[in-house]
């Protein structure tokens, strides 16, 4: 088999992907290809009911299409690439081309870009989506086919045949298709039946009326402005995209979607775009909990240091004035001397329970580490209620302590900077250390803010 591997990659992943081919597509072991895969595997075909979603669908969709085509069919995976995604999780990017002998011993050659994603299970990849990523269409084909032949005495093969070839590659395609006119707000052009079914609408008319014709009404708000700059990017003809975003389902919520097109000629000779669209969803939802898990503290749930100063840096440079406060716990060791680390882990929770209802939620709450928390308040205009709401902290602080280990005496110091100007985390976090220190030199349990020049 023919490859062109990257350095820096991980093997494993293209020996599954390689793995995979020799018994799905050369030896059609469909039980040897299901252990390849993963139980949530996403597979679709180019039929209307070639929808595998799960392991189960996909074992019944491929029983019932590989006695279809007795031709043996061998196969070249080249310019392969992949890239890492998220830990034990790689996005794989080839040329599949699959060689075709029909009884007229004329060679038909078939290319195809493929695009898969997998995920690391023990010792071990599964594959989770594989995905074509060029399209064009062929004579007597009655549905805009998701593949790009260029093929050597393709015309020796029956219709029949033509036909069985092309199924057995489309059960290797997941997605739906999509094709707008490259056109402000991208007029609806053509919609699969897998499309449809992937953003819950019962008929192509169905789908119309809801987006009012415009493809770009079909994506979320916040990602049209991206989604725009990036396809009107396409003006040649042949020229292909590939972008991430969200796409808007019958019922109001929204899916992510990976997006493979190219600029073609419609057939009434308008410029328009032929795309494949995966659902992502899982995918994305899981990097979003890794992204989250990596930003909290595992204790509290509120940030940690790291996440809470990148946040901060960001404010930074929007906001008019800010405050920033830091605060510790006072006499917590006693807290875990006289009642154990666990009533300390709940005075810890508590104190978080705390800042996360004193506070907005466009403020930046974080456990700095042991027993040190701090918050950034962006906007914060009015200082005068802003010293009533932290005494009102230190006052609630103080009652949870006397209700539940009152034996540890614990109260809260605060300390804070109030200013205009930008500064860094490094000097927002010496100037309001400085005012703690003071407090828990002169006063436990009170409140000090500086004005900054």
């Amino acid at each position: 088999m023919g490859k062109t591997m990257l350095e820096h990659t991980e093997p494993l992943v293209y020996k599954t992907l390689d793995r995979f081919f020799h018994h799905y597509v050369q030896k059609r072991d469909v039980e040897r290809a299901l252990d390849l895969i993963s139980d949530q595997v996403y597979i679709v075909g180019i039929g209307e009911n070639e929808v595998a979603i799960g392991k189960q669908a996909f074992r019944q969709l491929t029983e019932t299409r590989t006695a279809l085509l007795p031709i043996p069919v061998t196969y070249a995976i080249h310019n392969y690439a992949q890239v890492q995604r998220t830990p034990g999780c790689w996005d794989c990017f080839c040329l599949l081309e699959l060689h075709v002998v029909p009884p007229s011993g004329v060679q038909v050659i078939c290319r195809i870009r493929l695009t898969a994603g997998l995920h690391r299970e023990g010792e071990r990849y599964l594959i989770d989506v594989l995905h074509v990523s060029q399209a064009s269409q062929l004579p007597g084909c009655k549905e805009c086919l998701p593949l790009k032949f260029i093929s050597q005495g393709m015309d020796t093969l029956s219709s029949s045949t033509r036909q069985e070839l092309l199924e057995l590659i489309g059960q290797i395609m997941p997605g739906g298709i999509l094709g707008w006119y490259a056109k402000e707000g991208f007029p609806l052009y053509v919609a699969n039946e897998q499309l449809l079914h992937m953003a819950g609408y019962d008929s192509y008319q169905d789908f119309e009326q809801d987006i009012q014709g415009l493809v770009l009404n079909s994506i979320h708000p916040d990602d049209r402005d991206y989604i725009h700059s990036e396809l009107m990017g396409i003006t040649t003809p042949g020229d292909q995209y590939e972008v991430e975003y969200r796409m808007k389902r019958k019922d109001g919520s929204y899916f992510w979607v990976h997006d493979i097109g190219r600029l073609i000629t419609a057939d009434d000779g308008q410029p328009a775009i032929i795309s494949i669209l995966t659902d992502i969803s899982n995918k994305m939802n899981a990097m979003s909990s890794l992204e989250q898990a990596a930003a909290t503290d595992p204790l509290t749930g509120i940030y940690n240091r790291k996440a809470a100063k990148k946040l901060i840096l960001h404010l930074m440079q929007t906001t008019s004035s800010y405050l920033f406060l830091m605060m510790d716990l006072d006499n917590f060791k006693l807290v875990n001397d006289i009642y154990g680390h666990k009533q300390g882990d709940q005075v810890l929770c508590g104190m978080a329970d705390l800042l996360t209802k004193s506070f907005r939620k466009t403020d930046v709450v974080c456990r700095l580490g042991g027993d040190e928390f701090a918050v950034f308040v962006p906007d914060c205009e009015e200082l005068s209620s802003m010293r009533d709401k932290i005494q009102a902290l230190i006052s609630s602080y103080q009652d949870m302590i006397l209700q539940h280990w009152p034996a540890a005496h614990s109260s809260l110091s605060v300390g804070g900077v109030w200013g205009c100007a930008p500064r860094s985390f490094s000097d927002l976090y010496q100037f309001a250390d400085e005012m703690l220190y003071q407090v828990k030199k002169h006063q436990k349990g009170q409140l000090k803010i500086r004005t900054l020049d």
